[in-house]
């Protein structure tokens, strides 16, 4: 049986107010594509469906119509909550929808859902848990970590050792080697919401969400599918896939992924404003890509305005010249009560233009103070 491992859609997700829906319909359209072609069975989805635990409606619709999408083509759905997610909410309907063959993690009583996707492979529900929650079900169990709250779960799941046995969980698995991290997922203090791989052990396949960057986690039993998106700029250089896996047996998966494709680019170009408003420059890329500039020039007057009328999906602009610098480095002016107004204006001036008055702003600068009467 072929399934398809999803993770991180985050439906709805904004970046600095620009709205992602169309680019996750395309993205989506392309996984049923891919489960055509591919003759996928089902579907695995380990978290984080939409990017608030309130969705707007323009998300629910859309997920709405990919699930209709699968249930048409007769695709298993099985679907756990993550922690961008209300367990609750997403689990409204479970039941009716279980009819459907869409099976999505209900809220958490100590045990965990189990879904057969046929006579040899077992998959187990787990969605996003934080210690309290897990503590408040096994009140006997020393929990005070992550760690020790997964582990006290999964210790408790019964598996049938002669079937494929697969767990989605979202949390932050981490194994021997360093874990790639985008900036939505950084280490919390002491490593305090780490689960390590071994917690896993006992599954054939761990499908694993929260970690954007797909990648494998200290076993090759373990793995993050990504985001369908880059969904920050720390993944600019992220390769996004579809993961596969090929079941044939209790000891035989084979693993393959698939490009995932865009309607637009994360990019980011660095240099003078002048270079980025030559047309040799924009004709050779997509002016509609996702763009980060980071400016060179000492001084420019309405950059972004300028870089609008060309560039339409501005993500982020930001200048890295002298003065940009001198703030990172901590540099300020010598703020003191027995400087002059003059003297603080020509320090200001310094930081913001990198270089002192010249003798005409000098006469200028001077005269204004002086019909201020601070001079």
């Amino acid at each position: 049986m072929k399934i398809l491992h999803l993770a991180d859609l985050h439906i709805g997700k904004k970046i600095n107010d620009f709205c992602l829906l169309s680019e996750q319909k395309f993205v989506l359209s392309q996984a049923i594509e891919l489960i055509k072609n591919q003759d996928i069975k089902a579907v695995l989805i380990s978290g984080d469906v939409f990017d608030k635990p309130i969705p707007p409606i323009s998300a629910l619709e859309l997920f709405n119509e990919f699930l209709n999408d699968l249930n048409f083509l007769s695709v298993k759905t099985l679907i756990i909550s993550g922690n961008h997610d209300n367990m609750d909410r997403l689990s409204y309907l479970s039941s009716l929808l279980e009819k459907s063959n869409v099976f999505i993690s209900k809220s958490f009583d100590g045990n965990i859902q189990k879904v057969s996707l046929d006579n040899n492979i077992c998959v187990y529900l787990m969605p996003y848990l934080y210690p309290a929650l897990v503590k408040k079900h096994f009140p006997d169990k020393e929990i005070n970590s992550y760690n020790s709250a997964i582990k006290a779960v999964v210790d408790g799941i019964e598996l049938d050792e002669s079937k494929v046995n697969i767990i989605l969980s979202h949390q932050f698995v981490v194994g021997s080697d360093k874990v790639i991290l985008s900036d939505s997922e950084q280490k919390s203090v002491g490593g305090i919401d780490e689960v390590n791989y071994s917690v896993y052990e006992k599954f054939d396949y761990t499908a694993l969400g929260h970690l954007h960057c797909p990648q494998k986690c200290g076993s090759e039993k373990l793995c993050y599918a990504g985001s369908i998106l880059k969904y920050s700029l720390s993944e600019i250089n992220q390769n996004k896939k579809f993961c596969v896996l090929d079941v044939k047996g209790k000891n035989d998966i084979n693993y393959q992924t698939f490009p995932i494709k865009t309607l637009h680019q994360m990019k980011q170009y660095r240099g003078l404003l002048e270079q980025f408003l030559d047309k040799s420059f924009y004709e050779k890329i997509d002016v509609e890509d996702y763009i980060h500039f980071i400016l060179e020039d000492e001084y420019v007057l309405d950059a972004k305005k300028k870089l609008s009328m060309i560039y339409p999906n501005i993500l982020f602009l930001e200048f890295d010249n002298s003065y940009t610098r001198n703030l990172s480095n901590g540099f300020s002016s010598d703020i003191s009560k027995d400087k002059t107004m003059y003297e603080h204006f020509c320090d200001f001036y310094k930081i913001q233009m990198n270089q002192d008055l010249d003798e005409e702003k000098d006469l200028i600068v001077k005269d204004l103070i002086n019909k201020q009467g601070g001079l």
